[in-house]
């Protein structure tokens, strides 16, 4: 008795002094660098599973000095989760279910209510805010959408003496420095502070191929456009670098008592590889390895390198959280070179398994955070929005605008004892063409799959005795029960209600956002479809969340077919 009450001591003394530390930081706000990877799986970072050929000295050394996450998720593609990121909200209570991939949809992926992480860094908290590289969250050509796809830069009824609309400048970001769709899509050209920074002397209409440039061979793939002449897809990362050590000096010089937000956004490793000659310190990049691939994989950890001794070198180091992540499972790799984006996993980018969309993430915050740190409990990237705001102290995430889905890990990220109050289901969807091909949830270490191509089938998994996903345990019984359950909470958290007629929730309750008058009223599903719909819905987030028939542009004739599958 004596050992187990001295041992609830412990464990409530060591959660005081988590708390406490947490809460002593409060009064000084930390610096916040987040590092956001395109492409790149668990399997090619050497702190994982031993799969990558690839030397990552930066990278280890982060994980090292921080905690390394190892069940952290993603969307299987990155668009949804680059909003997944910064809302902190699946992809469907956004514009688009799959995210809004470039300016060439015409459209935004926040909607008008909704507030990025920048934004409520900002606002909340005086955050000074830069974006850095890419966007793929959408946009709208100015002055009133997009004309001609094929002429995004040069069509004279695209006025680029105004700003993007929807731009990185309109979700909360001071200062920002990005492309629509990074490297893999046109227009390749910069938008600085949302203003396109290209001439239109300097616009070259840019076609599948190789070009000889300063830094390397430049590609451009099967999306080609108009861009910069002077367009070079090998200089890409070693451009966030410098223009990310930019800000932070403009910041310290005019900004020194205000913490600042980095967002920097990798173009690595996504398709066309190009890695440069040369990296900015002089070191060889290309050829190195065996493949383009791997050897952007080397270029991504030296520009991690570059950012995290921007910090340091800057005495910084102590009261800036580094963030490192990415956006989906990696591209997988032949085995013959030995490298294997997913390591043990099933699957990759894409896919609906484990190696589609569980990443690398690794956080260091020194003297807050313990080096060289594991945490085996579930995350979503989804989570990383209410953890930032609880460790800069924003007790309150404004309500009607802010995250739906997310749930802070800051204490489990300082103390691995502190794990209560962590997510315990998190959905995963996999949209293809507009229609939803697989979705799958996860329930602590288990993990429910509902596939719907190429053959309507479901699948259980218990990840912590298969983590490769080979067992399928959906014809035991002993699990009817646990499936029934899952499913039921992949459809309320999912794109796709039971019902289509708006009757999917019969109660009423009580709006989060006040009406003009400052009154806050009881309302049920008929109160948005009454009059003036898409006005109540755009105000009201409670829409989607209680309504989702009526509100939710999912609902659209677009996005109907995403659930005809699912719905059949």
């Amino acid at each position: 008795m004596v050992t187990v009450q001295k041992k609830n001591l412990f464990l409530l003394t060591l959660l005081y002094l988590v708390e406490s530390t947490l809460a002593i930081n409060d009064n000084k706000k930390p610096n916040i660098l987040l590092i956001l990877a395109d492409d790149v799986g668990t399997g090619d970072i050497p702190s994982y599973w031993n799969s990558s050929i690839v030397e990552m000295p930066n990278l280890v050394r982060l994980a090292h000095m921080g905690v390394t996450f190892r069940d952290a998720h993603s969307t299987p593609l990155c668009a949804p989760s680059r909003y997944m990121l910064l809302s902190g909200n699946y992809a469907h209570r956004g514009e688009n279910p799959n995210g809004s991939w470039s300016i060439q949809e015409g459209r935004s992926q926040f909607l008008e209510y909704q507030k990025s992480i920048a934004e409520v860094l900002r606002d909340e908290a005086g955050y000074n805010t830069m974006m850095v590289g890419k966007y793929h969250l959408g946009g709208k050509v100015p002055p009133d959408g997009i004309q001609e796809r094929d002429r995004l830069l040069s069509h004279p009824g695209h006025d680029w003496t105004l700003p993007l609309i929807k731009g990185a400048q309109d979700i909360g970001f001071d200062t920002s420095y990005i492309t629509s769709a990074g490297i893999q899509s046109p227009p390749f050209s910069f938008f600085r502070d949302g203003y396109l920074t290209t001439n239109s002397s300097d616009i070259f209409y840019w076609e599948t191929g190789n070009y000889n440039m300063p830094h390397g061979t430049s590609k451009i793939g099967k999306n080609e456009g108009e861009g910069s002449v002077h367009w070079d897809s090998t200089a890409y990362n070693m451009i966030l670098v410098n223009e990310t050590t930019r800000f932070i000096d403009d910041h310290l010089q005019n900004q020194p008592n205000d913490p600042f937000f980095s967002y920097v956004s990798l173009g690595s490793v996504h398709s066309p590889h190009s890695p440069p000659n040369q990296y900015l310190d002089g070191s060889p990049v290309n050829n190195v390895y065996d493949t383009r691939h791997l050897d952007m994989l080397l270029e991504m950890d030296k520009v991690v390198g570059s950012l995290i001794s921007a910090i340091e070198e800057r005495n910084l180091a102590q009261d800036t959280i580094i963030i490192f992540t990415s956006d989906n499972g990696g591209l997988g790799v032949s085995k013959r070179f030995s490298h294997q984006t997913s390591g043990p996993l099933k699957g990759v980018k894409g896919s609906i398994y484990e190696g589609g969309h569980r990443v690398p993430l690794i956080m260091r915050y020194d003297g807050i955070f313990p080096p060289k740190e594991e945490r085996d409990k579930l995350v979503g990237l989804n989570d990383i929005y209410a953890t930032i705001c609880e460790l800069v102290g924003i007790a309150n995430i404004p309500k009607g605008s802010g995250p739906q889905d997310s749930v802070s890990f800051a204490k489990y990220a300082a103390s691995k004892s502190s794990d209560g109050g962590l997510r315990r289901y998190l959905g995963t969807w996999a949209i293809k063409n507009g229609i939803i091909r697989d979705q799958a949830i996860r329930f602590d270490n288990f993990k429910f799959v509902h596939r719907v191509f190429p053959e309507k089938r479901v699948e259980l998994y218990d990840l912590t005795n298969d983590l490769s996903e080979t067992v399928d345990l959906s014809k035991d019984g002993n699990y009817t029960d646990l499936m029934s359950e899952m499913n039921k909470k992949l459809t309320e958290l999912g794109p796709c209600p039971n019902d289509d007629d708006g009757n999917d929730y019969k109660g009423r309750f009580l709006l989060a956002k006040p009406l003009s008058k400052g009154i806050k009223k009881k309302v049920s599903c008929n109160w948005f479809k009454a009059k003036n719909t898409e006005k109540r819905c755009n105000r009201h987030e409670d829409g989607t969340t209680y309504c989702r028939s009526v509100c939710s542009v999912r609902y659209k004739e677009r996005t109907r077919e995403l659930c005809r599958a699912l719905l059949a």
